[in-house]
């Protein structure tokens, strides 16, 4: 089995489930990568030209990112001094994930394991304020929790799904030097964070997840397991 093929929750392979919507979020990336980069407002038609897509498909993109709140309405300029002013859009100020979490490690005090409960109801509270729950259109585990993870900083490595399991493999951890001196923090925040968002589109998934988080100080990365969740029959 190679990485990205999807598994429904009895372990029968399904290579067609969730590709439109893979696709489309790794466009969405491209267009939020396409933002970072430039500095200023854009519109559809510089996102359409620049990667190379119809300004309607661009237009869809940074109406769905606007909804999940990546990004935000620009003023907008008028071209020719007259008509309607054109539609620009502008990344969303986002707090830093790796200093919030840094404060936490300091201030939570308590015992390790106190830490770490502590450390999911703030993930989960965060993931809430921060709208990562919002608006989210994936139909597959993997590309909600990638999605959700690329707009925090983090770079997927490897996605690697099987019986219902998936693990996501991370070669960027921005929390990777805090995980060294409070792993118990690190890891409740993303558990807690990622558990609500993952619970928050339950419904569009299907079914439940449980998720465990294993951050990996010394290797400069953190590893994310889901596991799916079987509900309880009557």
């Amino acid at each position: 089995m190679t990485p990205h093929d999807t598994l429904t929750p009895g372990g029968h392979e399904d290579l067609s489930s969730g590709r439109s919507e893979r696709a489309a979020g790794q466009q969405r990336r491209r267009v939020l990568g396409l933002m970072r980069s430039s500095g200023a407002p854009v519109d559809a038609r510089q996102v359409a030209d620049a990667l190379n897509i119809h300004v309607t498909t661009a237009r869809f993109h940074l109406t769905t990112l606007e909804a999940q709140g990546a990004i935000r309405r620009g003023a907008g300029t008028r071209s020719g001094g007259a008509g309607r002013p054109r539609l620009t859009y502008e990344l969303a100020p986002r707090l830093d994930y790796a200093d919030i979490v840094a404060l936490f490690a300091t201030h939570l005090g308590g015992t390790a394991e106190e830490r770490e409960q502590r450390a999911v109801r703030i993930g989960a509270d965060l993931a809430r304020r921060t709208r990562l729950t919002a608006g989210r259109t994936a139909d597959s585990v993997t590309d909600l929790v990638v999605d959700a993870l690329d707009e925090l900083g983090f770079q997927t490595r490897a996605v690697v799904e099987a019986f219902g399991a998936v693990t996501v493999g991370i070669c960027t951890c921005p929390l990777a030097e805090i995980a060294v001196d409070a792993p118990e923090v690190v890891r409740g925040i993303q558990q807690g964070l990622i558990q609500e968002v993952v619970d928050s589109n339950t419904e569009t998934l299907g079914g439940g997840y449980r998720v465990s988080v294993q951050p990996d100080p010394q290797a400069g990365s953190c590893e994310v397991s889901l596991l799916l969740e079987a509900e309880s029959g009557c």
